[in-house]
């Protein structure tokens, strides 16, 4: 596939395909917004190779605009190759925050995909703003060609090096059972009355910030709250190996760190849990993290399944699912998020179903199910447990605490 250096080209190609759209597609990745780290020359070039390797000698051209930001376009491309797409480009800069929120989500901003079948007008606007807003820097005027008012910016305490030291130093101090949440997983089959199978443990972050006098932002930087959740790790085992008669007596899961599972407190923990307790308890990692630390994930998973426990992979989309191998991965249990854009039907439900049925469906978790079509569709999937804000409200309805 041609590599073009010109946006001029690009709004070109954009108005000879008007008339004859069918079958186009077009992807916008906003590299320009990558760290300056992630946006050098080289990465640039990583990632144009990646996408001509996936793409080949399809119609079309690949757009490499002075700021970074690459558009393709291309036509006659299935749905599954272009979400790879994305995904292993996703995958590229996994470490950058365009590519993952502070959240582990996968980041909107990082990739728009147009059917320019359908959306041609949209596809044109977002080119020739691009290009328009080249235009008047050049001509030394920087300001984006709009007529809507910019947004009002809110001011916004940011966290860095300096807030973090004091949260640290909060955070010995503070008692934290009133931030620790739980949020059940649940067998739901049809024609039978939903149950609990385990319950999640987890800090709310937004509980947290109440405990703490330092007014920051947590979630405004990405890379300093990974590092901290390490620390509220380390607090919540300290905290459940102080009170086992209150939080090791069900079946429950933890979503920790990689690091923590191979620090001396994991080994602390593990000495006060019974041996028969441990089949019951599952470790959850964040497939961002796993991807970004293989060789740290494989003897996390290799330890902690040897002395009992269970891994859960979190953080799976329904696009990035079909992609993961359990077999490769080892795991024993997968967190799949509910999209309510989701297809019921056609191709790509053809793909989660199929892999479903190869990673297993008793070992499939439907997360963020906030209503009853979730379920419904989890369960025409071949799925049974679920986890979300409906299932709380069916297993506690009178709990006023939101998750």
């Amino acid at each position: 596939m041609k590599i073009i250096n010109r946006e001029a080209r690009l709004i070109e190609l954009i108005s000879t395909i008007q008339e004859q759209r069918e079958g186009w597609h077009g992807v916008c990745f906003a590299f320009s917004q990558l760290l300056e780290h992630y946006r050098s020359d080289y990465q640039i070039k990583i990632a144009i190779n990646l996408m001509n390797d996936l793409l080949g000698d399809r119609d079309g051209a690949i757009f490499l605009c002075e700021d970074a930001t690459i558009y393709v376009v291309v036509r006659n491309l299935s749905k599954p190759l272009l979400d790879k797409m994305v995904f292993q480009l996703r995958y590229l800069f996994m470490d950058d925050p365009l590519a993952y929120t502070a959240e582990g989500d996968e980041n909107p901003e990082f990739a728009q995909v147009y059917s320019i079948e359908t959306e041609w007008d949209d596809f044109n606007k977002v080119a020739r703003n691009h290009w328009a807003q080249k235009v008047r820097a050049a001509q030394g005027n920087t300001q984006p060609m709009t007529t809507e008012p910019a947004p009002v910016k809110r001011e916004v305490r940011f966290f860095n090096a300096a807030s973090l030291l004091a949260v640290e130093r909060e955070l010995k101090e503070v008692d934290l059972r009133s931030a620790l949440r739980r949020q059940p997983v649940c067998a739901a089959v049809p024609g039978m009355p939903i149950r609990m199978v385990f319950d999640e443990m987890y800090i709310n972050i937004a509980a947290l910030r109440q405990l703490l006098k330092v007014d920051v932002d947590l979630l405004s930087n990405r890379w300093l709250f990974k590092y901290l959740t390490q620390t509220l790790d380390m607090r919540m085992l300290e905290l459940i190996r102080q009170n086992t008669s209150t939080y090791l007596v069900a079946p429950l899961s933890l979503n920790l760190n990689i690091p923590t599972l191979l620090s001396e407190q994991f080994l602390a923990f593990d000495e006060m849990v019974k041996k028969g307790m441990k089949a019951s308890i599952v470790v959850e990692l964040q497939i961002a993290d796993v991807f970004s630390d293989m060789a740290g994930y494989f003897t996390a998973r290799d330890v902690v399944q040897k002395l009992g426990y269970r891994i859960c992979l979190d953080g799976v989309t329904d696009l990035s699912f079909p992609q993961i191998d359990r077999q490769r991965l080892g795991f024993d249990l997968i967190k799949v998020q509910w999209n309510a854009e989701t297809e019921t039907k056609g191709e790509h439900t053809r793909r989660v179903k199929e892999a479903v049925r190869s990673c297993g469906s008793n070992r499939v978790i439907m997360t963020r199910c906030d209503n009853e079509l979730a379920v419904h569709y989890g369960q025409s999937m071949g799925l049974s447990l679920f986890q979300g804000r409906y299932l709380d409200g069916q297993v506690n309805p009178r709990a006023t605490l939101q998750n």
